[in-house]
């Protein structure tokens, strides 16, 4: 196992030394995989170090709604993480005002119970998960083309972009 985490890491290494291919060029699937493992484990262990809880959610009307400046702060402090495509925050967005028409309809409040899309934590998929199976947990990868891949991790399925020659976590689906 050890030899293997070395090779990992020489493998990481060497992907992060590398230049970006030119449309002509083709990469190696093997130096893409290490690269997309390496993003994906190394989001996940930033993400579990601790995060600053940012509460966006606004409960003190007759139902809940987001608190805009607050989901701003969030999504910028998520994008500091360096893993993180724009698509991400896009997505989060829409998965957030989804939830808030919600919360809306079905006069949600958070003061009376949890609600509907924020009874789990999205990014481990659920409110018990060990950060450890998704640190160095095994992932499967599709590539799909050269700019995107799809991986299961945990109970998390995710989808990656590469931009400017660096792949990026662009959508967290949990099942």
């Amino acid at each position: 196992m050890r030899k293997l985490f070395v090779v990992f890491l020489a493998l990481a290494s060497f992907s992060a030394c590398q230049e970006a291919p030119k449309n002509n060029e083709t990469t190696d699937p093997k130096v893409e995989l290490a690269a997309i493992t390496d993003v994906v484990h190394n989001f996940y262990k930033w993400y579990s170090s601790g995060i600053e809880r940012i509460d966006y959610v606004d409960s003190k009307g007759k139902f809940s709604k987001l608190d805009m400046a607050k989901v701003a702060a969030y999504h910028a402090q998520m994008m500091k993480s360096g893993f993180l495509s724009q698509a991400f925050i896009d997505n989060d967005m829409a998965y957030l005002k989804k939830y808030e028409a919600i919360w809306a309809k079905d006069k949600e409040n958070g003061n009376e119970f949890p609600l509907s899309g924020e009874d789990h934590n999205r990014v481990f998929c659920g409110q018990d998960n060990d950060p450890k199976d998704y640190i160095s947990g095994t992932l499967k990868v599709d590539l799909i083309g050269t700019n995107q891949a799809k991986t299961t991790n945990g109970d998390s399925k995710l989808e990656l972009v590469k931009e400017n020659g660096k792949w990026l976590i662009s959508k967290i689906y949990c099942f």
